[in-house]
């Protein structure tokens, strides 16, 4: 059995203090031009589909973005060891292409995300941008800063404008996260150029997935340990809510140790690690 691997590098503080503000991180030049126009090949490759789901089972190409090193330890930092991949995604915006979304948030309508928790998101999206949008009208993403905390928008379900709204401009290889909950939609594409992205989204491994009702556990058993974790292939849904023995830990301590609390617990040598309570790097934070 292979053994957990330290974590990736995680959010500094600035950057989680700019997420948990504005709802939304752009970080640009995050991926190579040869890793940013080989996911671009993968995704004219599913065309003429404008959107697709499930892409890591569909595409071997895709398979590398479940744990990818530029976001998968801001993931971990946010849901520990019940870190799960709830959907992958692909979109191909045409010029001229009416069929947009409206103004809305990704999430429950009747009971949303901050009803649960204000400290952390019950789920995060993960974007990476394929084309330059240098630009507004070119199927850009449109999002008001900080409305993560909002459960009414007056706009919603409309293109109508809101003062505070901002515009995505950003370059190929730019990564974004999107805190679950914040008001957004999709601009208009008035250029000749195509809009290509992927998106993947994250949230603790007791929540469902979004773009698949179950994963093939077959093949998720040829991946890497931790890609196989993170789409939580289970069989018995109640290991959503507690992982087996072998997934926990996901990853070790960005130290090496295997601690279960690095602030400290009151736990015994006789409770098995996957049963205790090991806290995330936001939790520790809030502790501070």
């Amino acid at each position: 059995m292979t053994a957990p691997i330290p974590a990736p590098p995680g959010f500094t503080p600035d950057e989680w203090e700019t997420f948990e503000r504005d709802g939304i991180l752009i970080l640009d030049d995050v991926l190579s031009p040869g890793e940013t126009a080989a996911l671009r090949d993968a995704v004219d490759a599913r065309t003429p589909r404008a959107r697709q789901g499930d892409i890591v089972a569909l595409d071997s190409r895709f398979v590398p973005l479940i744990d990818h090193p530029q976001h998968v330890g801001r993931m971990f930092d946010v849901y520990g060891d019940m870190l799960k991949l709830l959907s992958s995604e692909l979109f191909r915006r045409e010029p001229g292409q009416a069929n947009r979304n409206n103004w809305h948030f990704d999430g429950p309508r009747l009971l949303p995300f901050g009803s649960f928790s204000d400290r952390a998101p019950l789920r995060v999206k993960v974007g990476y941008w394929l084309t330059a949008l240098p630009r507004k009208e070119m199927g850009n993403l449109i999002y008001v800063p900080g409305s993560h905390r909002w459960d009414h928008l007056p706009q919603y379900h409309t293109h109508e404008p809101h003062p505070q709204e901002k515009h995505l401009t950003v370059g190929p290889g730019a990564m974004t996260l999107m805190w679950g909950g914040l008001w957004h939609r999709v601009d208009v594409n008035r250029s000749r150029t195509t809009r290509r992205n992927v998106f993947l989204e994250y949230g603790p491994s007791w929540l469902v997935a979004t773009d698949r009702t179950h994963t093939d556990p077959q093949w998720a058993a040829g991946l890497s340990r931790e890609r196989r974790i993170i789409l939580r292939a289970y069989d018995d849904p109640n290991q959503g809510v507690k992982p087996p023995a072998e997934d926990v830990p996901l990853y070790l301590d960005r130290l090496g140790q295997d601690a279960p609390d690095p602030v400290g617990t009151r736990y015994v040598d006789h409770v098995p690690l996957e049963l205790r309570r090991r806290t995330t790097w936001v939790e520790r934070r809030g502790k501070a």
